[in-house]
């Protein structure tokens, strides 16, 4: 006798309520198999410890049928007896069950025990709990029978009832891999009756071809040594039906030996619905994550169709969408590997379908999927021929819906005839409505994508627009504005002349400033407006923006009274931009009121640290319908005389960008209009002017100047100013005559219009520096950020935008050329 099998026995004497734990599990697991009522269920429980007492003797005696502690036993006490009321067939069901556990499960965990219980060992052993079990399952059914009151024959029928009430395919084969038995559960599962399939080799009955040889071997090798790597183990593996038919099963082989014979019993349990209903989940799942990311559906499309044919028996996919003319085309295809279909491929791909044409057409109109049983019989199916060639025959086609109307169609094929499975039904109508609000919800980001970029098309299109406006209207300004400020300083004029001049000038400068509020309201727009901070005095901007308007106030006889209260005026700011929104207030205070009014200046200190300016009229006021939008750009109150409309969007933005406010509101004692603004001050350093606005005095120098400039009146004029101060000029109108000219003469200063007949001035600018450490500036109409900036990367040291006064010519030419 095997020294083990009396080991074994003691392991599984301790292992009844382990057991009991397992088949409840077990059974739970297996909603397809209803458990035993009550009563039949609790004998069984109550039966086991009795049970694996006398499976102990069994082993103890090596496995000798009936040991002498059994019969013993039984004199003493009686053999068990079940109570009137069980079940025959869930005794010998249950009792299947409790004889895979015993066999499997707890072989397992005493294997992992002790090394020494090798193949042989557990065979034997397996042995003699298969006979064990069916002498207990024959001792029922003889039970059963005598209640029954039945002959003996009644007992060998109640015998064959552990294989026919088995619901898992039970097939025993011998040492030939013929099969021996063949219950009617295996019947039901792979269509051949127990007369066809007893005496037929396994293999050829439901192991598919690509599998036979390894089974084969497999057998052989366990005859030889006594080892299998399947035995005592659950494993999942493809099946064959007598029709042909696929099916995933679940299988346990447990060998034992009758008489010197190796038999082989194999429980089979059908799991392709469960494997399915994975696949299916899996892919549900997948197709989520697809459409849940960032991917576009060209990227996608492929994938969907992937993971949704993968999970069934299709062979062919393909994505129809309805495009904008409402057309049904092919957006991706896909075909399982291993097939030839190029040539269906080839044909869906350049298939389109009209509205309400079609098999699709169908599918569209009833927003439901549709099954189609053979698509080469099927009328509205245009492809039925090449289908027919490229063997396929089954399909289903769902619809991608949305709140808007179906945005497509999945189209599925399949080599085969798939009966109708109304959960798949279900889950493509699911994923239907998922992919068609994916593909809405791309449509929607692509017009908005489109809209988005036609609108910075626009955009880009009005800056363009502006800044060939701005070069257009500066470039004719800048001789007139030049000469009428030069000549204005010649001391033999009278003084009408002088003033008639000066008048010019102004005009100029504020065409030229409103030039500047539409390139500045681009630059706001487009978040490019930049400041230059430093420490200035707010009142001394106040002052300067006031003289420049004075004259304007003067000739509508308007009295200007200003009284700075604030402690402190010094704040840190874009000089400029400051004085800029002082003088749009103050232009803006004029324009409203009328002859002989009047104009109101303060500040004060509206709270610590904050410096308040106020700036009030005696005009009409404000229109209360205009006030929510008034400092909305081109919008303008009534009466106001022309302009823009951009002052008070550029004030508003410009006030911002230096952390404060800007009010606006109705006098509450009279008419009038009055603007606030709340600015950070910063601590009195006595500071009364911008840093940096006085510029030391530089010694006066001859210099070579070469002006490049292609409009006749800007290129005379400057070079008629510049000879004035004793420069020694040189004009050229062109790219190439400026070229001549700097590599045949030593130059101290390029001045150079930027847009030039044949190319521009950074060409002339970027010659100049490989020859000469001659500075530059530019002298452009386009005066926007990135002009700037394209001046400065081409080496000139400043850039002037049209038009330009001789003075702002003079201070930068002395700034350039003082340079080190």
């Amino acid at each position: 006798m095997n020294p083990l099998l009396p080991q074994l026995a003691e392991f599984l004497s301790g292992r009844t309520q382990w057991v009991i734990d397992l088949w409840i599990r077990a059974v739970a697991r297996q909603p397809d198999i209803e458990s035993a009522d009550n009563l039949t269920y609790q004998q069984l429980i109550d039966h086991l410890p009795l049970l694996f007492r006398d499976l102990a003797e069994r082993l103890n005696s090596g496995g000798q049928e009936h040991a002498a502690s059994e019969i013993e036993h039984a004199h003493s006490h009686g053999r068990h007896r079940w109570h009137q009321g069980y079940k025959l067939e869930e005794i010998i069901r249950e009792a299947t069950l409790i004889r895979r556990i015993v066999l499997l499960d707890c072989l397992d965990d005493f294997a992992g025990r002790r090394p020494d219980f090798d193949t042989p060992a557990r065979a034997e052993a397996a042995t003699v709990i298969e006979k064990f079990f069916s002498d207990m399952l024959v001792e029922s059914a003889q039970e059963f029978a005598d209640e029954q009151q039945k002959d003996l024959g009644a007992s060998e029928q109640n015998l064959q009832a552990i294989l026919d009430s088995a619901l898992d395919s039970i097939i025993v084969i011998g040492e030939d891999g013929r099969v021996w038995e063949w219950n009617p559960a295996a019947e039901r599962m792979f269509g051949y009756e127990r007369a066809e399939a007893v005496g037929e080799e396994l293999a050829q009955l439901i192991i598919p071809v690509q599998l036979r040889d390894r089974h084969r071997q497999g057998l052989g090798h366990y005859l030889a040594t006594g080892e299998g790597p399947l035995l005592g183990k659950r494993i999942e593996v493809p099946a064959i039906r007598a029709d042909g038919s696929e099916l995933l099963v679940e299988l346990a082989i447990a060998p034992y030996r009758v008489r010197g014979e190796a038999l082989f019993t194999a429980y089979l349990r059908d799991i392709t619905g469960r494997a399915q209903n994975e696949a299916r989940r899996v892919a549900q799942y997948a197709v989520a994550t697809l459409i849940s990311g960032q991917g576009s559906l060209a990227e996608i499309g492929p994938q969907i169709l992937e993971t949704i044919g993968s999970s069934g028996p299709w062979v062919f996919g393909a994505f129809w969408i309805i495009n904008d003319e409402r057309q049904l085309v092919c957006h991706s295809t896909w075909q399982t590997s291993g097939r030839e279909l190029e040539q269906f491929q080839a044909d869906t791909e350049t298939l389109t379908f009209s509205p309400g044409e079609g098999l699709p057409a169908r599918v569209i109109a009833s927003r439901k999927p549709a099954w189609i049983a053979d698509v080469t019989v099927e009328p509205g199916f245009r492809r039925w021929e090449v289908a027919r060639k490229s063997g396929l025959h089954g399909a289903l086609l769902f619809p991608l819906l949305a709140p808007s109307g179906v945005n497509g169609v999945i189209e599925l094929l399949s080599d085969s005839v798939p009966a109708p499975d109304e959960d798949l039904l279900r889950l493509v109508g699911a994923l239907g409505i998922e992919i068609g609000l994916y593909i809405e919800r791309k449509r929607s980001e692509e017009e908005l994508r489109r809209q988005k970029e036609a609108a910075e098309e626009a955009n880009q299109a009005k800056d363009r627009f502006l800044a060939a406006l701005s070069h257009e209207l500066r470039t004719p300004l800048n001789p007139v504005l030049m000469w009428a400020c030069a000549t204005a300083q010649d001391k033999t004029l009278d003084d009408d002349m002088k003033e008639g001049l000066r008048m010019v000038c102004r005009n100029v400068e504020m065409e030229a400033r409103l030039i500047d509020d539409l390139l500045d309201l681009t630059r706001i727009a487009r978040g490019k407006l930049q400041l230059n901070l430093q420490p200035c005095d707010a009142g001394a901007l106040l002052q300067h923006a006031l003289d420049i308007v004075r004259s304007q106030l003067t000739g509508k006889n308007l009295h200007a009274s200003i009284d700075l209260q604030a402690s402190n005026h010094e704040i840190m700011a874009d000089a400029t931009r400051i004085e800029q929104v002082f003088w749009n207030l103050l232009k803006n205070a004029n324009k409203f009121t009328p002859e002989n009014g009047e104009i109101v200046v303060r500040s004060y200190d509206a709270a610590p640290g904050v410096l308040a300016f106020e700036i009030s009229d005696s005009g009409r006021g404000i229109d209360p319908a205009l006030m929510p939008k008034l400092f909305t750009a081109f919008e303008q109150g009534i009466g106001g005389g022309g302009g823009l409309g951009l002052g008070l969007a550029i004030c508003k933005a410009i006030v911002q960008m230096h952390g404060g406010k800007i009010y606006a509101a109705n006098k509450p004692d009279g008419p009038g209009a009055v603007f606030t603004i709340e600015l950070i001050a910063v601590a009195d350093r006595g500071v009364d002017a911008p840093l940096g606005s006085r510029a030391e005095a530089v010694p006066w120098r001859t210099l070579r100047i070469l002006i490049v400039e292609d409009h006749g009146h800007t290129a005379a004029v400057m070079s008629s100013l510049l000879k004035r101060e004793g420069h020694d000029v040189l004009s050229a109108p062109t790219v190439r005559e400026a070229l001549d000219i700097l590599r045949s003469r030593k130059l101290d200063l390029l001045v150079s219009d930027l847009g030039l007949p044949d190319g521009n001035g950074f060409e002339v600018m970027r010659e100049l520096a490989k020859i000469s450490d001659a500075k530059g500036i530019a002298v452009s109409g386009y005066g926007m950020d990135e002009d700037i900036q394209r001046s400065s990367d081409a080496g000139f040291s400043a850039h002037l935008t049209k038009p330009i006064n001789v003075q702002e010519l003079q201070e930068t030419i002395q700034r350039v050329t003082s340079e080190t």
